[in-house]
């Protein structure tokens, strides 16, 4: 069953509350751009206890498929590009430029402010549950900085998120590094 199955299931009055929840859970197990746990959490935070309510329930599912259907259309818009840039002989990715497979750490949304609450969100939820001597250290301060400051850094901690940007790091790097890139605005990943 589908993304659309699943939503048209949310969208059922007939079903008891609890399905209706169980649903919005699935389509958010098909498309979580931040990360299962933090889209959930998110969907809360913008539409309400969906848990309980289901005015809120209809809304976060609103919200998760208005995302959806931008990110679709990113990811459509990219493949059009890579493919002029492949005619171009340009056959890899540009250093930094994702392949359209690891477009995630952003929520896709025509509000440019929803996107960088939903990034500064996850990195919230990442802080709180990294473990604090694994994480890199340059990762986890500018992690801190990003939500100390809404997701404004300084030119020096832009230059350090250049430069991790551009490196192939483990995916405990790749991930915080792509939220902050999403709450700063700095490009999308």
């Amino acid at each position: 069953m589908g993304f659309t199955e699943r939503a048209r299931r949310v969208r059922d009055g007939r079903l008891a509350h609890g399905r209706r929840v169980a649903a919005l859970c699935s389509c958010v197990h098909l498309y979580h751009p931040i990360g299962y746990r933090a889209t959930l959490s998110f969907l809360g935070e913008l539409a309400g206890p969906y848990q309980r309510h289901e005015t809120a329930l209809v809304r976060a599912l609103e919200a998760l498929e208005a995302s959806r259907v931008a990110w679709r259309a990113e990811a459509v818009s990219y493949v059009g590009f890579r493919v002029r840039q492949k005619r171009l002989g340009h056959r890899l990715p540009a250093p930094g430029e994702p392949p359209v497979a690891r477009m995630g750490g952003h929520w896709y949304s025509s509000n440019p402010d929803v996107s960088r609450r939903a990034a500064l969100h996850a990195l919230k939820l990442w802080e709180r549950d990294s473990d604090p001597g694994s994480a890199n250290h340059d990762v986890a301060s500018m992690v801190r900085c990003c939500i100390a400051t809404g997701g404004r850094l300084t030119e020096e901690w832009l230059e350090v998120l250049a430069r991790l940007r551009t490196r192939d790091g483990p995916a405990e790097v790749r991930w915080p590094i792509s939220l902050v890139v999403s709450a700063t605005g700095a490009g999308q990943v």
